[in-house]
């Protein structure tokens, strides 16, 4: 069975790259991941798996 790719949200890449950037936890740890940001593991793996085409669709939230 193949489950949809979740959507991703601005306000989900923005709590992802909140802990991102505050440099808390190894970013492969998706248990502590999820658990800063609200995100489900299969939007924490979305985002990762895309993280590219997502720094390109809100290139304005990963600005320093």
């Amino acid at each position: 069975m193949h489950t949809a790719t979740p959507i991703i949200t601005e306000e989900k890449f923005r709590a992802y790259e909140a802990v991102r950037k505050s440099g808390i936890t190894n970013m492969f740890d998706l248990r502590v991941v999820c658990d800063l940001s609200g995100l489900s593991r299969v939007e924490a793996l979305a985002i990762m798996k895309n993280y590219r085409t997502l720094i390109e669709q809100y290139p304005y939230i990963r600005k320093p």
